[in-house]
């Protein structure tokens, strides 16, 4: 999985030239993204599928602090792909929606 997501990195980095570059923090601040969302589908898959559960657990857990709203913003983008989704595949789609984001070329919906 890293090479694939260094290979995606670079791959993405260079298709589009007019794309701003993405610095190390940046970069940093995907992968985090991205890994979160791999092991809060990996719950999904263990644990069940249930989003007020999850949420409420994520609450209970952590106090109230900007880690613990992105947590869940984080975990929204998860929820909302079906519970069959690969692990992997989450990965990929929050990587690959982050680095779009920042380079600013994320598709507009």
């Amino acid at each position: 999985m890293l090479i694939k997501t260094a290979f995606l990195l670079l791959n993405s980095s260079m298709a589009n030239v007019s794309a701003q570059p993405l610095d190390r923090d940046n970069i940093t601040s995907c992968a985090y993204q991205a890994g979160t969302a791999y092991e809060i589908q990996q719950i999904r898959h263990k644990e069940g599928h249930n989003w007020e559960e999850f949420e409420a657990n994520i609450r209970k857990i952590y106090s109230e602090s900007q880690g613990r709203k992105d947590l869940l913003a984080i975990a929204g983008q998860v929820f909302i792909q079906p519970v069959e989704t690969d692990a992997d595949t989450i990965h990929d789609q929050i990587f690959d929606a982050c680095v779009q984001r920042q380079q600013g070329t994320e598709p507009l919906t």
